[in-house]
């Protein structure tokens, strides 16, 4: 007679030696470390093409170091985020320097080394829909802010919806006597602090680019014309 496999015994040790297998810390670091390189790249390319870069990326980094359920494998989170860091020192570096370096070169290849605002509002003009708004009008407030001990400093809103208080406007900067650039707020955010430009209109690169790049603003026009279909 013949005698039955040890089919039980000699499966379960297969398994058992597989769960083994697939479970050692080499294993799972290299999992790890392909889906951490996959997650930061695409997080920085988001942060940096919808603006609030520091912002975005913070609450990133905190969610990714947070591990919300427990774990069975007792050294997964710290190996976790000794990856985690690894892979912001490998990635994040170098893909924030690319972008930093497409930004720059986007400012420098649009400004001038004058700009006028006749310009910038013609620029304003032929992003809008003319048909849709003929007869309307944009917003431009060109205020001038001289006072007894200075002269020459102009405050300029720009919108283009019509009616906009100048200060929610969605562009707004100041101007020195000899042109300069001092200022700049765009969609109420400080200038100085933001350097992400391609979620810019070209109306609003033209002025952030000049006020990088110390181009000489001219106010051509102290009471330029905002009616959409008058030019």
């Amino acid at each position: 007679m013949d005698t039955p496999l040890a089919t039980e015994g000699t499966l379960a040790d297969f398994v058992v030696a597989e769960v083994h297998r697939q479970t050692r810390q080499e294993t799972i670091r290299a999992m790890v470390d392909k889906k951490i390189a996959s997650v930061i790249s695409d997080t920085v390319d988001s942060a940096f093409r919808f603006g609030e870069i520091r912002k975005q990326i913070e609450t990133a980094i905190k969610e990714a170091l947070h591990l919300r359920e427990p774990l069975d494998v007792p050294a997964y989170g710290t190996m976790v985020m000794a990856l985690l860091r690894q892979k912001l020192d490998e990635h994040l570096s170098q893909l924030v320097n690319e972008k930093l370096a497409a930004e720059i070169d986007d400012i420098l290849s649009i400004a001038p080394k004058e700009l006028k605002l006749t310009e910038v509002l013609q620029a304003l003009f032929d992003n809008i829909d003319e048909h849709d708004r003929y007869g309307s009008h944009i917003t431009c407030v060109v205020e001038d802010s001289s006072s007894r001990l200075t002269s020459g400093y102009y405050w300029i809103s720009i919108d283009p919806e019509e009616r906009k208080d100048k200060y929610s406007c969605e562009l707004r900067f100041g101007v020195t006597p000899t042109g300069e650039i001092f200022s700049l707020s765009l969609d109420k955010k400080d200038a100085s602090k933001t350097i992400v430009m391609g979620g810019m209109d070209k109306y609003q690169k033209m002025v952030f680019s000049a006020y990088c790049c110390g181009t000489k603003f001219i106010i051509d026009d102290l009471n330029p014309s905002t009616g959409i279909g008058d030019c």
